[in-house]
């Protein structure tokens, strides 16, 4: 560097050019030479900036946290990517660069100086960070569109709760853009944590999938099966957790028989589709009194005839524990000989009130109610003896419906 050499102030300048080597320097006010602000060698394709910044009440200079981020590869200072602001004063230039470089602080935070090339290989090291930059792309790629998509989703729901408020604004139909689905479930690891809400959702997409865009249709199948399978062991798993409780929590399993219905089909031999929740099936008197209430009312696939389903807990006992006649005679249970005769009640007052509205021929009544597993094997056999001979109304325990389920999955297993 020429100390007798005039420089232009408050500026870069050349400041020393052996024809293989350039190095620049920040001038003051005076035009002296204050701070090296790069250094580019010829022929070998390396630039290397020492980005910094200027105060402007006195003119001095100060480095960034980066010491020093060295480019390999390109040809020209022009050819540089764009993210990077190389002919200016600050040596990070777009908001998506300085995201991904305030995570590299972070994460190491010693590390003082990088390089960033095209085919180098990728190292970590204690002082010094070397990026491919075809990596880098990839995440500086992501982020941008993560932020256009954010912004993009905000004005969508902002117009579309605007629509509900106001009649005279509409929104057009939307659709997801190619990618997306994939970008959005690359930003994660693991799936174990996804509910029955998520995999109805992920399995609404499967079906709209039109075939030509199915390439291989065994993984389609199999990813289709595979979700399936998931959201049975979910199901399970919540059926399990509310058979463990001790106490009565007979709402808790109208709310899971509510939203998973599909279980209950099982119990019919025909199709059949939930009518209605806590359904009043008539019988009230002209105090408006007394009316009767059936958990769930369901109607067939034709919806020709109705089905009344009633529920008691997993705790209700099938049988009396004292013989009622030796050697091994049992009597039913007040929980069970009480829910007959209340399913009995609910559907001859249905019939009564509702048999000339709607088409019916002898509806159906299902009383859920206790666990078989919990009898010994001479209950066990009383207790089929009452069933199969109670052709007013179908008995089922909850451990055969979760014993169902479970014959279920095990075949999507295989």
């Amino acid at each position: 560097m020429s100390k007798d050499k005039e420089y232009q102030p408050n500026s870069e300048n050349v400041t020393s050019d052996d024809g293989m080597n350039q190095v620049y320097h920040y001038c003051n006010d005076k035009g002296l030479p204050i701070f090296k602000t790069k250094e580019f060698w010829v022929g070998e394709k390396r630039f290397l900036f020492y980005p910094y910044s200027i105060n402007t009440s006195d003119g001095s200079v100060k480095s960034k946290r980066i010491n020093s981020i060295e480019f390999l590869g390109w040809e020209t200072i022009n050819d540089i990517p764009d993210d990077f602001k190389t002919e200016n004063k600050y040596g990070l230039r777009k908001l998506r660069t300085k995201a991904f470089f305030n995570v590299l602080y972070s994460k190491f935070k010693d590390v003082r100086d990088f390089t960033i090339g095209i085919n180098i290989e990728n190292s970590f090291r204690p002082d010094h960070i070397y990026l491919n930059w075809a990596n880098v792309k990839v995440i500086l790629g992501d982020i941008g569109k993560e932020k256009n998509n954010y912004d993009r989703e905000k004005t969508y729901l902002i117009n579309k709760h605007l629509s509900k408020i106001n009649t005279r604004l509409t929104i057009a139909q939307r659709y997801i853009p190619a990618g997306d689905l994939q970008r959005f479930l690359s930003k994660y690891d693991s799936f174990e944590k996804i509910n029955s809400y998520d995999l109805n959702a992920l399995s609404a997409v499967m079906d709209y999938i039109p075939p030509t865009l199915i390439q291989n249709t065994a993984n389609f199948i199999n990813s289709k099966e595979k979700i399936n399978k998931i959201y049975i062991e979910d199901t399970i798993t919540t059926f399990e957790k509310l058979m463990s409780a001790t106490k009565d929590n007979e709402k808790q399993w109208q709310n899971f028989f509510e939203k998973n219905a599909w279980t209950l089909s099982h119990i019919f031999p025909y199709e059949v589709i939930l009518n209605e929740r806590e359904a009043y099936v008539g019988g009230k008197t002209l105090g408006n009194k007394d009316g009767r209430i059936v958990d769930f009312l369901f109607a067939n696939g034709f919806k020709d005839n109705f089905a009344l389903l009633e529920f008691k807990t997993h705790n209700k006992t099938l049988l009396k524990n004292a013989v009622y006649r030796k050697p091994a005679v049992f009597a039913m249970s007040d929980d069970l000989s009480g829910g007959i005769a209340q399913c009995l009640d609910q559907k001859d007052v249905y019939i009564k009130d509702f048999g000339n509205k709607n088409p019916m021929f002898d509806p159906k009544c299902i009383l859920v109610i206790g666990q078989k597993q919990k009898l010994t094997e001479p209950q066990k056999k009383c207790f089929e003896l009452i069933r199969s001979n109670q052709k007013a109304v179908d008995i089922v325990t909850f451990d055969e419906i979760i014993m169902k389920l479970k014959g279920l999955l095990k075949v999507l297993s295989k």
